[in-house]
């Protein structure tokens, strides 16, 4: 139980004693978490999790015979007390008699001991990052970087510098982002630091080595082939293996240089960036801070005749009640508004390319919060050059089918770090925001020529100026009261009294 964490025997012991904890809790049922934090307080049903804690916190000190996972037996529990020397036990196969040392191990160190701080000091920033990323951390090899994150954040940056070298890092990665530095500038930065600081330092020579230690932070990024005319996506059972779109028969790689008379296959011509919602809604509820805030709309919101929130809105309460089954009484359950808009990220006095971010902000948040950039996530970038115009749906696919199945089954095991319990998050999309033209490639109405209009459709009211060839629309006197003078207006106007009254309200079948 006590050698080096990075030990295979270590892991294996830790794989033994997950075996045989779920076996005894039986399927489906949470398992009792021993490390040395949870102390068989909390439980779990994702059995990945405690595996995590157990590898990067260690077992709880004195739980040496296993009465909550199967064993029996007295076992004392100084629960208060970490520091007490803990006793030569190994993990027992399963086949061997519980309780019982089957060879002679050192008591180790706990690797964890000197942290970046004890987790029971929530002023340390970084201690809380480290924790926050845990929940996601699940395989192994995520895990040993976790562990040399850990070490890295209490490793001085030079001898008694009081800044450690994992913080000065995510400082230097901070300003690289916020201020647009190139990685070719940031390796110049870090050369001059590194020469002003004392010889031995720890600061990393390269931008590559720099991201490296930080990598556990990092979120899933998912590159999907797009065919280059915006057929299909290269995914699912049906096109993830073809090598050019089944529509349009456009090949799906460039060709490489030519090798003895043979083309070599080159890298994707066209490549759409996904970020998967799920690991965010779990790295969102790993912080406490973030939790309580996502509660704001249900538990803290003013409520009373006026109009400050989505939540005081039509839509909101007649979704709320059309799906209360689903979605109803859980005020934890995320409310998504989905946007997207072209931009050139490259030349903005140039408009012959076209990159399409597709974002998500969270109406739970308070109104000073949900349109902040730290809490909008963006799981889809479109590549450019050109923009996606009506095969924008085509983009979407993979977003819309993560949102559905948030909707009907949900995100399961999310630890709630504020309420400390394991929760299923389920998600909704009530709103979408673009301007006009926006509009009409996310939905595909039409938004421009003779029938533009979005409220009229067939019916509406068009113009064409004939000296600069543009279309106006003039019908919008229809929605004013029948009493209202401009009606009878037809100086001011096109010369004519209008009559007719405000189109009746279409919904999504009668539009189509």
């Amino acid at each position: 139980m006590h050698l080096s964490r990075t030990d295979k025997r270590y892991m294996h012991g830790v794989s033994q004693f997950i075996t045989d904890a779920k076996a005894h809790a039986g399927n489906g049922n949470p398992v009792f978490c021993p490390c040395k934090d949870c102390k068989n307080h909390r439980n779990f049903r994702q059995i990945e999790s405690i595996r995590s804690h157990l590898i990067t916190r260690g077992f709880m000190p004195n739980y040496t015979i296993w009465t909550m996972h199967g064993e029996v037996g007295v076992n004392v529990l100084q629960e208060n007390d970490d520091d007490v020397d803990m006793p030569d036990v190994a993990i027992h196969d399963a086949d061997e008699e519980p309780g019982v040392n089957t060879e002679p191990m050192a008591t180790v160190n706990n690797v964890f001991r000197n942290t970046l701080a004890d987790d029971t000091e929530d002023n340390d920033g970084i201690s809380q990052l480290l924790r926050n990323v845990e929940t996601g951390c699940l395989s192994e090899r995520q895990l040993r970087k976790l562990e040399k994150m850990r070490q890295d954040g209490k490793t001085p940056l030079y001898r008694n510098c009081p800044m450690s070298k994992l913080e000065a890092d995510i400082m230097l990665l901070e300003f690289k982002s916020t201020n647009g530095l190139s990685d070719k500038g940031f390796d110049q930065l870090l050369g001059i630091i590194r020469k002003m600081l004392p010889e031995k330092n720890e600061l990393p020579e390269k931008t590559y080595l720099a991201k490296q230690m930080i990598c556990p932070i990092g979120l899933e990024v998912e590159k999907i082939h797009a065919c280059s005319n915006d057929c299909i996506l290269y995914r699912g059972e049906k096109y993830k293996d073809l090598d050019k779109c089944p529509k349009c028969e456009a090949p799906r790689y460039k060709e490489g240089p030519s090798d003895e008379g043979t083309k070599t296959r080159g890298g994707p011509i066209k490549v759409v960036w996904y970020f998967p919602i799920a690991p965010r809604v779990h790295r969102l509820f790993a912080c406490a801070k973030s939790a309580k805030l996502l509660r704001w709309h249900g538990e803290e919101r003013k409520k009373d005749t006026m109009m400050r929130h989505p939540a005081d809105g039509h839509d909101w309460r007649t979704v709320n009640t059309m799906f209360y089954k689903d979605i109803g009484g859980e005020v934890r359950h995320l409310w998504f508004a989905l946007s997207t808009d072209g931009m050139n990220p490259f030349d903005q006095v140039r408009s012959n390319h076209s990159t399409w971010p597709v974002t998500l902000c969270i109406y739970n948040l308070p109104p000073w919060v949900c349109m902040k950039r730290s809490y909008i996530q963006m799981p889809l970038l479109i590549q450019g050059p050109r923009q996606p115009r009506n095969d924008i749906d085509v983009f979407l696919e993979p977003v819309i089918d993560e949102l559905v199945e948030m909707f009907e089954k949900g995100v399961p095991d999310v630890w709630d770090e504020y309420k400390k319990e394991h929760v299923t998050i389920k998600g909704v999309l009530i709103a979408t925001i673009t301007d006009l033209p926006g509009r009409g490639s996310l939905s595909g109405e039409k938004t421009k020529g003779y029938t533009g209009c979005v409220e009229c459709l067939d019916d509406t009211d068009a113009v064409n100026l004939p000296n600069n060839s543009k279309i106006v629309y003039m019908g919008h006197r229809r929605f004013l009261p029948k009493d209202h003078p401009y009606r009878r207006n037809r100086k001011d106007f096109n010369g004519t009294i209008e009559k007719r009254l405000a189109p009746k309200y279409r919904d999504g079948p009668a539009i189509l």
